[in-house]
């Protein structure tokens, strides 16, 4: 991926994507300069009665793409290959995302776009799991166990279960 800022006044912006789209469109972006990012999370995945880990995109159909206002040729971005359009909300001006907000979601992504645990999690905050055999299951957090795991309590069977999981296969909700 190539990284081009024309500008201190370069700011993210969001494109939706064609069905299966995201590669094609991040081969064809990149070819015309222009940087992009979709954040990805683990999962786990049933099916055939077999599970595995897989990475997926937090925000499924969408890819944020970073350019300068000053630079004209961002309107090709609505005829790339993968690209289906620009998101906007005034008509021929793409909406900016926030910078507080595309700064957080960067700051909690590795270098290869995945999307890190969170750090901040508090006792009785109830979250989600990505992966494992609690997929989907939701629980509570009832203490931090190391710095990398967390013990959640779920309701299984119609008994309270502890189950100490990595910090990473959790998601806030």
């Amino acid at each position: 991926m190539m990284e081009v800022s024309h500008c201190d006044e370069a700011k993210w912006y969001v494109a939706q994507v064609k069905p299966n789209g995201f590669a094609l469109a991040e081969a064809n972006l990149d070819r015309q300069g222009f940087e992009t990012f979709m954040p990805l999370r683990r999962k786990t995945v049933r099916h055939a009665r077999q599970m595995r880990d897989v990475l997926r995109p937090v925000f499924p159909g969408y890819l944020f793409i970073k350019f300068g206002s000053e630079r004209a040729d961002w309107r090709k971005i609505n005829s790339t290959f993968g690209v289906s359009k620009l998101i906007s909300f005034e008509a021929g001006k793409p909406a900016p995302v926030p910078d507080a907000l595309m700064a957080g979601l960067r700051a909690r992504c590795d270098d290869h776009q995945i999307l890190q645990p969170l750090d901040d999690l508090r006792t009785r905050e109830r979250v989600r799991m990505l992966s494992g055999a609690f997929a989907d299951f939701v629980g509570e957090v009832e203490e931090m166990v190391s710095n990398d795991c967390v013990r959640l309590l779920f309701e299984l069977m119609g008994q309270t279960t502890r189950v100490d999981v990595p910090r990473g296969d959790v998601e806030r909700i």
